[in-house]
């Protein structure tokens, strides 16, 4: 078994540079809300050289697909111009998966709506899976906890609706870890993302972060529908997430710009 936690510490400790248009930004209202999906759903999604992290329940093997909401708060190029910031909404939808060229834990992303017209850039140069999105979001956070989180958004790339409550209850081990070092550094470290840049490439980049301090959620509705689209999950299925971690806060840095290599399944 790998040591999930030696894995995670370094990750942490790894704060790195790759040019000058790295950025730096403040993201709030941070959630991820994951659904466990069977293997045989989803598994053709993902090529190779890469395989879903997965787990057994009942005998069925499992993969997790999660919607990560947040607002991004001075989204800034610091190495260019730190004083100009950006501020915008943005939910990423993504999966976990296994690199099996070294055995590295990343994520899988099938596409992310983003609330400025700024999405356009990393679509027309980097071929990243993004379209614009318009939010809609109201919070009540008091004494530690959501009281309120409600975000709408409509998009190209399917429309969406959140409506969480928090708690102040800790993370705890969640169903389908061995233990908590192993659910922190697949759901909540994965540090390198891929995704289909074309029918021949595949891109890349990396971010780095702090761990994370992670409280409980729970679902009063919530839909997605680009699962919808995939047939990864219903609108029934939707109601009841595998989990919902929230968070109010967390300081992000992208490295940019992607990478590509040959996609081996073309």
């Amino acid at each position: 078994m790998p040591n999930y936690r030696e894995i995670l510490d370094k990750r942490v400790q790894a704060r790195k540079s790759k040019s000058k248009l790295d950025v730096n930004t403040l993201l709030e209202h941070f959630a991820i809300i994951s659904y466990k999906v069977p293997l045989s759903k989803i598994e053709k999604y993902i090529p190779k050289p890469f395989k879903l992290w997965t787990f057994l329940e009942n005998g069925v093997a499992y993969a997790l697909v999660s919607a990560v909401p947040f607002k991004d708060k001075d989204f800034r190029f610091y190495k260019l111009h730190s004083s100009l910031t950006f501020n915008f909404y943005q939910t990423n939808f993504r999966t976990y998966i296994i690199d099996e060229r070294d055995g590295s834990y990343a994520a899988w992303f099938f596409g992310t709506t983003l609330g400025s017209i700024t999405h356009i850039f990393p679509k027309l140069l980097w071929k990243m899976p993004w379209e614009f999105g318009r939010y809609s979001f109201d919070f009540i956070y008091e004494e530690g906890r959501y009281k309120k989180y409600v975000m709408e958004f409509t998009s190209k790339m399917g429309n969406g609706k959140i409506d969480l409550e928090g708690t102040t209850e800790e993370n705890i081990l969640l169903n389908g870890f061995s233990n908590l070092a192993e659910q922190d550094l697949i759901l909540t470290h994965p540090v390198k993302g891929y995704y289909t840049q074309s029918e021949s490439k595949i891109g890349t980049y990396e971010i780095w972060h702090p761990k994370f301090n992670l409280k409980q959620g729970k679902v009063k509705a919530a839909y997605f529908e680009l699962f919808e689209r995939l047939e990864l999950l219903s609108k029934e299925d939707m109601k009841t997430p595998h989990s919902v971690l929230i968070t109010d806060q967390i300081v992000f840095d992208v490295l940019l710009p992607p990478a590509n290599f040959n996609n081996p399944s073309e």
